[in-house]
């Protein structure tokens, strides 16, 4: 079997290189004492601390973040279910019932409770009860009429 090497980051070898380039304009510039060799040797050393703070700060937690979503999945991270229950639905059409919702809005809660007692909750008798008591708010309802006579939209 072959043995491979490890190799560097590459934000290990753009780190070295801005120190070796540090440390050598340094170097340089103090041996032929030029302003302008002082002065890279400046500009490279902030580059090394901004390559460094960058790296620890935004560019690492990025990627971490980045590979996160990549291996774990989205799911792993997704916002919270918040979606009602059928018991939060039903509490929700009983209301529009008692409340002052208006004509349209208690008839069609009338008939989605009706679908749910029937047909999830298996209780033929409420849902009956439940298009009976809207029933006799707007007897001319249209939407109720297949309703009363017992059938199913």
């Amino acid at each position: 079997m072959p043995s491979f090497r490890r190799f560097p980051s590459p934000g290990a070898v753009v780190r070295t290189a801005l120190a070796i380039a540090t440390v050598v304009f340094a170097a340089a510039g103090l041996l032929v004492r030029e302003p302008k060799v002082m002065a890279a040797a400046a500009a490279f050393g902030v580059l090394w601390t901004v390559w460094d703070v960058l790296a620890d700060r935004v560019v690492g937690p990025a990627l971490d973040w980045a590979g996160r979503i990549l291996t774990e999945g989205g799911a792993a991270h997704a916002p919270p279910d918040i979606r009602p229950t059928l018991d939060d639905t039903i509490r929700l059409l009983e209301s529009h019932l008692e409340g002052g919702a208006s004509r349209g809005v208690q008839i069609q809660a009338a008939i989605r409770l009706e679908e749910i007692y029937r047909t999830i909750r298996k209780d033929p008798s409420r849902a009956r009860a439940v298009i009976e008591r809207v029933g006799e708010r707007f007897p001319d309802a249209k939407e109720l009429a297949l309703y009363r006579r017992g059938g199913t939209a």
